[in-house]
Parts: C-alpha cells; sequence; structure tokens
C-alpha cells in the first residue's frame, strides 16, 4: 500500500511537471504505465482442492500499455512473486505422510491484450469512470523451487547445513531434469476507475496455466535411494522419515503428472497516462477530430 501511495504522488507530480496548456491537453494520450500490489496464491500438489487463501503471499507488478482501438489495448506487464506449498498443512491425511514442502520467488513477464466493456470515445480524459475488462495472452515464467535441508539423511546421519534454504532443481528428487523457465498462460478480469485525468486504479484477478508440473518440484513418483547422487537428494524425495514415517518404496506415488501446476494473482495498481511528450505525442486514430478547412479571403 505505501507503495502505490508513493506512486501515486509520484504522479501527480509528474502531472505538475508537464503541466497541460489547452493545447497539450487537445492531445490524447496513448501509452499508459502502471504499478502495483497484490496476492500470489499456487495450485499443484501440495495444495488443498478448492483452498483459495491458504499459502497467499504478496506479488508487485509494473506495466506498459497502449490503447490500440477505442476499447482494445495491448499490454506488456512483469510480476515478481513468492508462492509455497507444504504437506503439513494438507486437509487430506493421505498427503501428511509425504511430507514435502517448497517456497520460491518468481519472476512473470507477460504480453496481454485487454477488451473493455465500454468503449473510450474522444480523448483520454473522456473515457469512462467506470470500465469493466478482461484480458488474455501469453507469458514466460522464471520459477525456482526452495526447502529447507533436513537435519539427517535416511540412514540418520547429521546434514551439513540443516535448515538451511536450498533449491530443489539441482537435486533431481524425481531423477528428471527441469527448465527454471516455463510458457504460461495469463486470462481473468478487472476493472479501471478514473480517480483523476490522467490516473486510474485498476483492480484485477487472473488465473495462469502454466507449462509445468515442477513449480512445486513435485510431479510423478518416489525412486530407490540408490538411484540418487547424494544422500542429501534422497532425503529431499521423500521427507516422510522425518515425521516417523517408512521410506516410500519406488513407484510409490509422489505427484499427478496429468495436471500442471498453476497460479492465480491478484493485483491493485496505479495507472498513469503519459504526457505525449514521453513519445513523441499524437493522438489515436479512431479519436482525432479534423479540423475544418480554413477559408481564404479573396
Amino acid at each position: 500500500m505505501k507503495k502505490l501511495l508513493l506512486l501515486l504522488m509520484l504522479s501527480i507530480f509528474a502531472e505538475s511537471i508537464f503541466a497541460q496548456s489547452f493545447y497539450n491537453r487537445r492531445i490524447d494520450r496513448q501509452w499508459i504505465v502502471s504499478a502495483g500490489t497484490g496476492t500470489a496464491k499456487y495450485f499443484g500438489e501440495l495444495t488443498n482442492d478448492g483452498d483459495l487463501f491458504q499459502g497467499t503471499l504478496w506479488n508487485f507488478e509494473v506495466g506498459l500499455e497502449r490503447r490500440i482501438e477505442q476499447r482494445v489495448s495491448a499490454r506488456v506487464n512483469l510480476t515478481t512473486f513468492q508462492l509455497r506449498g507444504s504437506d503439513a498443512l494438507a486437509g487430506n491425511e493421505g498427503r501428511i505422510p509425504r511430507n514435502l514442502n517448497f517456497t520460491s520467488w518468481n519472476a512473470e513477464l507477460s504480453v496481454i491484450g485487454v477488451v473493455q466493456l465500454f468503449p473510450e470515445l474522444g480523448r483520454y480524459y473522456q473515457r469512462p469512470v467506470i470500465n469493466p475488462y478482461v484480458f488474455a495472452g501469453i507469458g514466460a515464467l522464471y520459477y525456482n523451487p526452495r526447502t529447507d535441508i533436513p537435519a539427517v539423511d535416511h540412514d540418520g546421519n547429521a546434514l551439513a547445513d540443516a535448515g538451511k534454504m536450498t533449491s530443489l532443481r539441482q537435486y533431481e528428487t524425481e531423477l528428471k531434469k527441469y527448465s527454471p523457465v516455463t510458457v504460461t498462460i495469463p486470462f481473468g478480469v478487472g476493472v479501471k476507475m478514473m480517480i483523476a485525468p490522467p490516473l486510474n486504479i485498476s483492480v484485477n484477478g487472473g488465473f495462469r496455466y502454466t507449462g509445468s508440473d515442477y513449480l512445486d518440484d513435485v510431479s510423478t513418483q518416489h525412486y530407490d535411494d540408490s538411484k540418487f547422487a547424494s544422500p542429501l537428494a534422497a532425503a529431499l524425495a521423500d521427507r516422510g522419515p522425518e515425521i516417523g514415517y517408512a521410506i516410500r518404496p519406488e513407484g510409490s506415488v509422489r505427484g499427478n503428472p496429468k495436471k500442471k501446476d498453476a497460479y492465480f494473482i491478484f493485483s491493485i495498481r496505479v495507472d498513469y497516462y503519459l504526457p505525449p511528450q514521453i513519445f513523441g505525442g499524437g493522438g489515436n486514430k479512431y479519436n482525432r477530430r479534423r479540423k475544418a478547412p480554413k477559408r481564404r479571403i479573396p
């Protein structure tokens, strides 16, 4: 919230710098810059079905949008956020012996098309005060699931750096290499509210399908300890022994590879219509007004 207030103050200050002469006000604004914050929620093997709030963490986003038509705009968005999940919080008792957990810092870069319910007729300051919209697009997601190092391995030997956080991808807990980057498909709904001629407050929520089932480092089955590169890798692959359960035999279910991981982003942001001087001015082709030709006096 402090970041949003700071952005709002900076936007008002910037508006005073580019103080609107009558001429500049008549020039339309095509570009919109924004910043906001909100929450992020993970959906995968380490979350409870139907749970929309457990494990939510913060996000921060910045974006640049261009008005294309009366109801259509295109947007480039960068969102950073955290995800987490844990079997210790499972509502399903069958998950508790697995005892897996993860947390991750993630970054999503996306290109999104926005379609508004009401057209923006005239110039930017004549737009509707409240305008719902839908959006959809494509993006790339960087993810890096991490967890804490157990105190001992499956043979009871102490592990170095116990309790410290480590990246799971390097240990290949399912004997599979996977990329830290995957495709993501964002789509959702939102509403824009004009609070000043150059400013909007936007509220939106969007679901993200991904091309990976390893956002949480869990996807397929358990493997025998002898197949792992180190005792630490084996201990991270099966954490049941930490809470008194036997080591899972090879082939036991660890995850569900038929269902990719996903996440949900909820954001509140400030949108600022950039002065035309920023990108060389000019109005949108759909709302330029033709001037009457000047009459020559004979």
